[in-house]
């Protein structure tokens, strides 16, 4: 993925954008000032630098006219220079300084949960403060998906992240991969096909759900700080760290059975499909809004020998032979030219077509891959027993 950045001069023009305009930038300042204090303090008394969660946790409620995101966003920057100064140190450099000075406007950074453009408006939410509604520009057009926002004075910065373009890919193997929910992954170089099973995924993510439901209904009904409420915070934590080591865990073995399966080769990758979530039912829309898809395919980027990822409307739809679009279920079965295959390898054969050629072009001569269904983790069973030769059986004896 590649990022780009757009600059729009802004200044506000009334006096209401004025004043939400200042009072987030002063509320920014405010916050890195508080930082620098205390961060002076616990290395006066020597004592342990508390992690980003419990930052978060302090700074919730205090800054009224930030964004939660921005807040979170000048704590991280924060906590950047306080690592990189360390780094710096560490390495001989003693002239470098931590964060000491006090500053009376900050910019203010936006992800983009908080960030958002409707309308030709580029809306930035500041808390109590309000919203400050910018008209992007006639001329200015965002190039891709705006990922970060940040408000200075007289310009506004933006980060916009664009999509990898496919491009024909010649004498090397290209292997085109399907992600999903109950096939984690499929892939297939045109003669064979992997499909990771996704299901223990599923269920593990499920149970997760579940359980985290009932804590929650528990919770509600205790005083907070209470004993009996700080113990189902406890079981929370351990609940979401359990279950988070689970799908990890099939995460790496699954994406480890398709570089094995397929050495050496391209990978592209259909882009995650959590739009969809908006259109299906409850059950279904929080199944797939859950997939681990974006860890996927980070995982088979660095596993294999690159992961492109290109848009992928209608690819389990579309019949790799004639090129006729029909919905199926779990087994294509196409009405004009009789060819059957499971949904999953449908997608992951026009995916690769899509980044080797750029389209889902039809290929009439296309005979059905050879499926191999695995899991990403399955237990052997009890390990044989090898009984001893008789001379060694003698000599024990």
């Amino acid at each position: 993925m590649t990022h780009r950045s757009v600059e729009i001069a802004w200044l506000p023009g009334s006096k209401k954008s004025w004043t939400t305009f200042s009072l987030a930038r002063t509320e920014a300042a405010r916050l890195w000032n508080d930082l620098v204090v205390r961060h002076h303090r616990i290395r006066r008394l020597q004592w342990t630098w508390p992690a980003k969660r419990r930052w978060e946790v302090w700074a919730k409620n205090r800054y009224a006219n930030l964004h939660s995101q921005t807040i979170q966003q000048v704590i991280e920057e924060f906590l950047e220079a306080v690592r990189s100064v360390s780094s710096l140190r560490k390495k001989g450099h003693l002239e470098a300084r931590y964060p000491w000075r006090k500053e009376r406007y900050r910019d203010v950074p936006y992800t983009n949960q908080g960030a958002r453009v409707r309308n030709g408006y580029l809306l930035l939410p500041n808390g109590k403060a309000g919203t400050l509604a910018v008209k992007v520009p006639k001329g200015v057009r965002l190039p891709g998906r705006l990922m970060e926002a940040r408000l200075e004075y007289g310009r506004i910065l933006l980060v916009c992240q664009l999509e990898e373009e496919p491009r024909p890919v010649g004498g090397e193997v290209v292997v085109g991969v399907d992600l999903g929910v109950n096939t984690l992954a499929c892939a297939t170089d045109g003669e064979t096909a992997i499909a990771v099973s996704g299901r223990g995924v599923k269920a593990v993510v499920q149970y997760r759900n579940k359980k985290l439901a009932d804590l929650v209904s528990k919770q509600e009904a205790k005083k907070k700080g209470s004993r009996r409420h700080k113990r189902l915070q406890r079981r929370k934590y351990a609940l979401l760290t359990r279950t988070s080591r689970k799908i990890r865990d099939a995460r790496h073995k699954a994406t480890r059975k398709i570089v094995e399966a397929f050495p050496r080769a391209r990978i592209v990758v259909g882009k995650p499909f959590n739009e969809a979530a908006q259109r299906v039912g409850r059950v279904q829309a929080q199944q797939v809004a859950q997939a681990c898809t974006r860890k996927l395919i980070g995982m088979l980027d660095y596993k294999a020998k690159g992961a492109i990822v290109v848009p992928e409307p209608y690819s389990s739809q579309t019949c790799p032979v004639c090129g006729c679009r029909q919905k199926s279920r779990r087994t294509y079965r196409c009405g004009s030219c009789g060819f059957e295959a499971p949904r999953d390898v449908v997608g992951a054969w026009n995916i690769r077509q899509i980044g080797r050629v750029g389209g889902q072009v039809p290929t009439p001569a296309m005979v059905a891959p050879k499926v191999i269904f695995v899991h990403p983790s399955k237990y052997p069973g009890k390990s044989q027993v090898v009984p001893a030769e008789p001379r060694q059986v003698a000599q024990q004896l």
